[in-house]
């Protein structure tokens, strides 16, 4: 579901179509239990990604096919907050939207500076929402919290996702970050998760822990020096895998192991071994690395690219179990992620590939 994407059958909503993170989705329960936020494909997407086909069984109950077995499938519902707005009149999902089942996330910037200057990561599109009327520049701490309140009263924002564009400063917005939390702090001690670039010191780091951020996610998008100065141009010019390493470090002594994370995108060109070698240097540090099959958003320099796995799922299979297997064998645990997209798990398969080799290596003893 995650590489081929689905279709349906009847007319269903497809998702958001612009921002940072992976769009044109549908969140879906497999199984009742596995969150999988799912590509929507349509037109020659369909033929180019062999996609899955959405059978309707009742008003909210659907089936996949694949290789003759028949699986449910629940999209997850649309939440009620969605159709409010606030006294200022801005719909609440112009301020926040929910992932999985209960992560609320938002872009408290919705700009990026490395598009000023035609350096941005090939794969974004984090201005299109913008300008398709579907967001706002900067949402307030307030316009948040209200929203926040909203989610919580549905039960659906247990943990927090904040992310935002680069900005051009030294503390790659570590300070937007410490400001909008000392805000929400003071109405909740829900779980928040925040994502940066490297910022330039140790203090920035430890600012955002006594802010009350509990997971951070530093990605690093690319292992490869030379894919990651083709794809993420601005991100490479602005750290090196040296810059990140020493960032992990610091932030593993001041969140904890497994509360730092780093994405990982999957069909770009990198070996397995060249992966393999990745995955082990990071989880030796104690930093959760998040495979995620690249799915560049309309809008992006690479839209309508599709990546190699499409036709060698297997190998995409095996790229998760070494992953989780390197998890096991040096303890950690994705699952005690606090919360962000590790907690999430929509975007990726890491954490059943993590419970598959739990189950293996039981069995062995």
């Amino acid at each position: 579901m995650l590489t081929r994407g689905v279709r349906f059958t009847s007319d269903e909503s497809s998702g958001r179509s612009g921002g940072a993170g992976p769009t044109l989705g549908r969140y879906f329960l497999l199984n009742d239990t596995v969150v999988v936020n799912a590509p929507v494909r349509t037109k020659d997407q369909v033929e180019q990604f062999h996609t899955l086909e959405v059978r309707p069984v009742d008003d909210n109950q659907f089936t996949i096919q694949l290789e003759g077995k028949s699986f449910p499938i629940t999209p997850l519902g649309t939440p009620q907050f969605y159709q409010a707005e606030l006294a200022d009149g801005t719909p609440m999902k112009h301020i926040a939207l929910v992932h999985g089942k209960d992560c609320l996330a938002t872009t408290i910037v919705q700009h990026c500076d490395y598009f000023d200057c035609g350096l941005e990561c090939h794969y974004c599109s984090i201005p299109v929402s913008l300008q398709e009327g579907s967001t706002i520049l900067r949402k307030s701490p307030d316009q948040f919290i209200r929203v926040l309140y909203a989610a919580q009263q549905e039960g659906c924002a247990t943990h927090l996702t904040l992310t935002m564009g680069s900005p051009d400063r030294p503390d790659r917005g570590a300070q937007d970050y410490v400001d909008f939390v000392s805000s929400i702090r003071q109405y909740s001690d829900v779980p928040i998760h925040v994502q940066l670039e490297p910022p330039d010191t140790l203090d920035q780091l430890r600012a955002l822990k006594d802010a009350g951020v509990d997971t951070v996610g530093i990605h690093l998008e690319i292992y490869d020096d030379a894919l990651r100065k083709k794809y993420c141009p601005g991100k490479f010019a602005h750290a090196s895998f040296f810059d990140y390493y020493n960032a992990w470090s610091n932030a593993v002594r001041i969140f904890g192991r497994g509360q730092v994370d780093s994405f990982i995108l999957l069909g770009l060109g990198e070996t397995p071994e060249q992966l393999h070698q990745g995955f082990k240097t990071t989880i030796e540090l104690g930093v959760i690395p998040v495979p995620v099959p690249c799915r560049p958003n309309p809008g992006s320099r690479l839209e309508g690219f599709v990546p190699p796995y499409v036709e060698n799922l297997d190998q995409l299979v095996d790229i998760y179990i070494d992953c989780a297997t390197l998890l096991v064998d040096y303890d950690l645990d994705p699952t005690s992620h606090r919360a962000g997209c590790v907690r999430c798990t929509g975007c990726t398969a890491l954490t059943e590939a993590y419970h598959v080799i739990q189950i293996q290596k039981k069995g062995k003893h």
